[in-house]
């Protein structure tokens, strides 16, 4: 069971390294695309909102 919900934040952690890393790249002059920026804001509260539910169990499990 812990090492499931390791994988998962190391998961959640990789997509979010990944989410980082396109969004440099796609920039091209710095400047993001009007409604890009909507969508990017969207889906990082999405993984914002899943990283804090694997907090909030690894919290309550009672483990060290």
């Amino acid at each position: 069971m812990r090492t499931a919900r390791f994988a998962a934040a190391v998961g959640a952690a990789a997509l979010v390294l990944l989410g980082v890393t396109a969004c440099d790249g796609a920039g091209g002059g710095g400047s993001a695309a009007p409604d890009g920026g909507a969508a990017a804001t969207s889906e990082l509260n999405g993984i914002q909102s899943t990283l804090d539910g694997i907090g909030s169990d690894m919290a309550g499990d009672g483990s060290p």
